[in-house]
């Protein structure tokens, strides 16, 4: 009689271990698939196909998203929301440990301006793992939504020291709409993140610089007279050259090209002292690193018989890689040593 009992119970287990193990079979390529498009950012699975997935059993993916979540964002790329939000709440339940369900949330809720949901969303999200991308912006973003600077900077002090750079980007962005403005705080961050990422002369680095100040309006303006002035200057027209590229860093101060061709119009004017001045703010301010500057501050000082000099600056363009305008052949010639 035992011996039966044991069979019976030993069978039961077996089927029940069949019957676990051929669900996950079942299971298993549409999960794959639905982690696909959720790892690409995309919506490839047609929904009736998705409909038929069964989310209960598994009910979390390998990776312990949980299926619900992943087949939820489905309904919200559509503007099913209601359907969304319905299948986002089931999966707190089913993987409380991770967060990203409450980041999701937070996500949703934003976009259909539930302000309040998502930012408790987000902030519970954050505090529980403040190092996750996804985590922070959906945090930060109901931040600058209401316009909380304080939050913003006590949250930040649990990232700060992350060697993340999107941290710092995000902050710095969101800081810059909070206050409407590129303010001396701002500036200062920026100069903090630049050290700590070692970025100095660094161009897009320059160029978030650039859109932090002035915005893409005044960013767009310096660029097509810009492109006038470049036109001007291949035309050998060096006076309305220089004009216009001084006009377009006075839009956008923080691109430094604008400053280099400024002064090569300058010294085809052999307005030297003016030349010297915009070169030198890109060697020592921009801090740019590709020998270019270098190399006509050279030729600036062989034009001026300053020839230890000039050769000491051909040198350095040739050391930092700059192969423009022939410069080893200009150095070798001039300065009669191979660097």
């Amino acid at each position: 009689m035992i011996n039966k009992l044991n069979s019976v119970i030993i069978l039961t287990l077996l089927l029940g271990v069949t019957y676990v193990n051929y669900k996950s079979f079942i299971s298993s390529p549409y999960q794959a698939a639905l982690l696909e498009d959720w790892n690409k950012q995309s919506y490839r699975l047609p929904l009736d196909l998705i409909e038929q997935v069964d989310l209960d059993f598994p009910n979390i993916s390998p990776t312990t998203i949980p299926l619900k979540l992943l087949k939820g964002r489905y309904y919200k790329n559509m503007d099913s929301i209601d359907i969304a939000l319905d299948y986002y709440h089931q999966s707190l339940k089913i993987n409380p440990y991770l967060k990203i369900v409450e980041s999701q949330l937070s996500l949703l809720y934003f976009d259909i301006e539930e302000f309040d949901s998502a930012y408790y969303y987000g902030k519970d999200a954050f505090l529980f793992y403040p190092d996750n991308n996804i985590h922070r912006h959906a945090y930060f973003q109901s931040l600058v939504n209401r316009r909380d600077s304080t939050e913003l900077d006590k949250s930040f002090e649990l990232i700060r020291d992350k060697q993340n750079e999107s941290h710092w980007i995000e902050y710095l962005l969101s800081k810059r709409s909070i206050s409407k403005k590129y303010t001396k705080e701002v500036d200062s961050l920026m100069a903090l993140y630049i050290e700590k990422f070692n970025l100095g002369g660094d161009t897009k680095a320059l160029q978030f610089k650039s859109y932090l100040a002035n915005g893409d309006l005044n960013i767009s303006t310096a660029v097509d007279i810009s492109n006038q002035a470049n036109e001007l200057y291949n035309a050998k027209r060096y006076g309305e050259a220089s004009n216009l590229y001084e006009l377009a860093f006075s839009f956008d101060q923080y691109d430094y090209t604008y400053y280099q061709n400024a002064a090569l119009a300058h010294l085809n004017l052999k307005n030297y002292t003016k030349a010297e001045e915009y070169l030198d703010k890109v060697i020592y301010d921009f801090k740019i690193k590709d020998g270019k500057a270098m190399f006509y501050k050279g030729m600036l000082y062989l034009a001026i018989d300053q020839d230890t000099e000039g050769c000491d600056y051909l040198n350095k363009a040739v050391k930092a890689g700059f192969s423009g305008e022939g410069s080893v052949v200009v150095y070798n010639r001039f300065c009669n040593n191979s660097p």
